[in-house]
């Protein structure tokens, strides 16, 4: 559907390093370091749910397509309270199509939801995946096939931002740049070992011990995924494996979104100080800046470093669009200019209402 390439034959997977080996087949069954019971593994597919009606059955009809066999798949669509008539769409579609289940999530958390996929799941892979999103028809094939070639615990491939008009596909745009504070996954073309995967597909087994943290409201798949990280256990992206998502409609929506990414992420690195990486400073620290800003122009220096940060930041949003090809992807150009400042501030502003609020709370409680 997106170009998925297929490469004819295989060397055995511990004759070429992890990095460099070629794509698999997109079936399970190829020499491997860690071969699977079964050599179609069953395969579960988590998909938490809460009035998705406009997205829910573009995502299962993506499923129905899988060239995966579909009597080795489960699809568990983890149902937080909708009222939108989504869930009567699941139950219509589920008593028709057997490999679909439904599972009740009475806390309505994403990480709640996740535990509650993984407690229902049977399979020897599991699989998390957004309602918003749409798979590949080789996304199941493909993740068990680069699972079982590399013996990785996880992998996760190219998430494309796919929107529906020239907002959200600048959005979607905005999102996969660098410029956008994005993972190195949501932009790299070439296998690499992350730190986080989207559309992620893990070995089971290897989950044994390790739930989702439900007192997280966001950011809970990255601190999953860094505890599996410490571990011991490797994350890999591979181009091969490919999915959609939606993004969102709006600006407003996009800074909704950004401003609770941020609140958690502190949150999150306040817990596990080792989760932090260098990229996750940059919002914070140009949102502190701004707010900096009234004091530092009035003194000689401030106002000389607040120009250059000016210069330097219009230089970036310039270069950022550039690459960002709007125009290539239906996209606007002034659109995606916009939604890098709304991410950055958005962002930076969450974490550090959070870094406050924290802070004092935990004064308050010493």
């Amino acid at each position: 559907m997106w170009g998925v390439s297929k490469a004819p034959t295989l060397p055995p997977a511990s004759e070429v390093s992890l990095l460099d080996r070629a794509t698999a087949p997109g079936r399970a069954g190829t020499p491997a370091d860690r071969p699977f019971r079964d050599p179609v593994p069953l395969v579960s597919v988590c998909v938490p749910m809460r009035d998705e009606a406009g997205h829910i059955e573009a995502c299962l009809d993506g499923f129905a397509a899988q060239t995966h066999p579909l009597e080795r798949l489960e699809v568990i669509v983890v149902d937080g309270g909708s009222t939108d008539g989504s869930r009567q769409t699941v139950e219509a579609r589920a008593i028709a199509c057997s490999w679909i289940r439904i599972v009740d999530n009475p806390r309505r958390k994403a990480a709640a939801a996740f535990n509650r996929g993984l407690e229902a799941a049977r399979g020897e892979v599991f699989c998390l995946f957004s309602a918003h999103g749409m798979p590949d028809r080789d996304y199941v094939a493909r993740s068990v096939a680069v699972l079982a070639e590399t013996g990785v615990t996880g992998v996760g491939g190219q998430y494309h931002h796919v929107g529906t008009d020239r907002t959200s596909n600048a959005v979607g745009r905005a999102m996969v740049s660098p410029v956008g504070m994005a993972s190195s996954h949501r932009y790299a073309t070439d296998r690499l070992v992350v730190d986080t995967i989207s559309h992620p597909a893990y070995r089971t087994e290897d989950l044994a011990g390790v739930t989702f943290d439900e007192s997280l409201e966001r950011n809970s798949d990255y601190d999953f995924n860094w505890r599996l990280r410490r571990a011991g256990r490797t994350l890999l992206f591979d181009p091969s494996v490919e999915s959609v998502y939606r993004p969102r409609p709006s600006l407003k929506a996009l800074g909704r979104q950004f401003w609770w990414y941020g609140r958690w992420k502190e949150r999150v690195i306040r817990r596990n100080p080792g989760s932090l990486e260098p990229r996750h400073l940059v919002a914070p620290t140009f949102a502190a800046s701004l707010a900096a800003a009234p004091v530092l122009a009035a003194f000689p220096l401030g106002r000389r470093l607040l120009a250059a940060e000016a210069i330097g930041y219009a230089a970036v949003l310039t270069l950022g669009t550039f690459k960002a090809r709007p125009r290539a992807h239906g996209a606007s150009a002034t659109t995606v200019a916009a939604c890098f400042p709304v991410m950055h501030l958005s962002w930076g502003a969450g974490f550090l209402t959070s870094l406050v609020e924290d802070t004092f709370s935990l004064e308050e409680r010493s």
